[in-house]
């Protein structure tokens, strides 16, 4: 027989093994258990769920429900970012299973399904606890990956304590592992167009003041620039106000842990157009900065934006002192319709809120603030922290 004709026949057994090979396999979608949820009963039980434990190696996170809040236990209780709580429930509730994998222990190092205590464990135990079961969900993920043509899903290996199967699932499980960051990270967030000044003192008495007329003006003007001296970044300046109305935290601790006397650091309040007044103390302590907020409502801070067109390019006029702000704003017995000397504009209304939603504002922001400091980022207290001299460039 010739080579070629040996070569073809060698071919087409090749190919009656691979054909036979993929006839007899039978597909993900067709296995035992596919598409089957990992927790079939979780889902209905998913809003009963009163803590949640995570576990690696070296890491222990709890949080704990109370009422409509969750907190972090290694954190003193601290709330908790509740979106993140959220998905990770959800996220759990809806694992489904794409196929079986090994039952053999060996291998489960391969797969990142260890018992967290093993040397050299990457795997996370989580647990759900309801108050009528304890374990109303127990898990230990591994390895995962981005799924094949569904890269917002994940397909991860886990396997229940006790029971010697792995399986493969596909889902969404974002799973922090460190205490720090399943915690709700908002200390501020502001609209800067509600900003009417922000002062800044140092601990050397030196005080920077940044203020705006209206709310609707785009820059902060910084106060008493000296002769021959211009600003020399109005990013810098502006972002003075921009750091303190979108601050986040690093870490939290309480109250008592930081020593605000001995390394003092600036102070800062900040002053809106609505009646908010907020007040900001920093400390450096093991190297880092700590702060501590406090809000209050001051009627006196709340005024209208005058309307009046300018004879020069039409530019709205404040108004002329303090004397014709009160009387324009007067009390609510003596004002009638129509006798403001200027209205705020419907852009401005939107943004700015009634003296009622600013009291209830502060009563919100203090219970969650009271007791509390909080490691900042360094970078974004030197953005308000800023010297006068830092802001300033000299004229040519």
């Amino acid at each position: 027989m010739k080579a070629k004709t040996l070569g073809i026949l060698a071919a087409i057994t090749i190919l009656g093994i691979v054909v036979a090979i993929f006839v007899n396999q039978e597909p993900a979608s067709q296995l035992p258990h596919s598409g089957k949820l990992l927790f079939p009963s979780l889902l209905s039980a998913v809003n009963d769920v009163n803590e949640v434990v995570v576990e690696t190696k070296d890491q222990t996170v709890t949080l704990v429900r109370k009422e409509n809040t969750w907190g972090v236990k290694e954190k003193a209780g601290y709330r908790a970012d509740v979106e993140k709580v959220k998905q990770g429930l959800i996220g759990l509730a809806e694992l489904r299973i794409l196929e079986p994998k090994t039952k053999n222990p060996e291998l489960y190092n391969r797969l990142g399904l260890q018992d967290k205590e093993q040397e050299g464990s990457l795997s996370t135990t989580v647990t759900l606890k309801t108050p009528n079961n304890p374990e109303a969900a127990l898990v230990i993920v591994g390895n995962q990956r981005p799924a094949k043509g569904n890269p917002r899903m994940s397909e991860i290996y886990v396997r229940k304590p006790g029971d010697p199967q792995t399986w493969l699932v596909i889902g969404s499980l974002p799973l922090e592992k460190v205490p720090g960051e399943w915690l709700d990270k908002e200390i501020t967030a502001l609209p800067s167009k509600r900003v009417h000044r922000v002062a800044v003192t140092h601990p050397g008495g030196e005080t920077l003041l940044v203020s705006k007329d209206k709310p609707e003006d785009l820059d902060f003007q910084l106060d008493s620039i000296p002769a021959g001296f211009k600003v020399s970044s109005q990013f810098n300046v502006n972002n003075v106000v921009g750091t303190l109305v979108q601050l986040p935290l690093e870490d939290v601790k309480k109250e008592q842990e930081v020593n605000f006397q001995d390394h003092p650091g600036v102070t800062a309040v900040l002053e809106t157009f609505d009646g908010l007044r907020l007040h900001v103390q920093t400390a450096k302590q093991e190297d880092k900065i700590f702060g501590k907020f406090s809000a209050e409502f001051d009627p006196a801070l709340v005024r209208l934006v005058d309307a009046t067109p300018s004879p020069e390019k039409g530019k709205t006029v404040p108004a002329q002192d303090s004397a014709q702000d009160e009387k324009a704003l007067g009390s609510p017995e003596e004002k009638q319709p129509g006798e403001e000397q200027g209205e705020i504009s419907p852009e401005e209304d939107s943004i700015l809120r009634k003296p009622e939603e600013v009291k209830e504002e502060v009563e919100a922001f203090n219970n969650r603030t009271e007791g509390w400091v909080y490691e900042l980022p360094t970078f974004r207290v030197e953005n308000f922290s800023k010297a006068r001299k830092d802001l300033l460039a000299t004229i040519p």
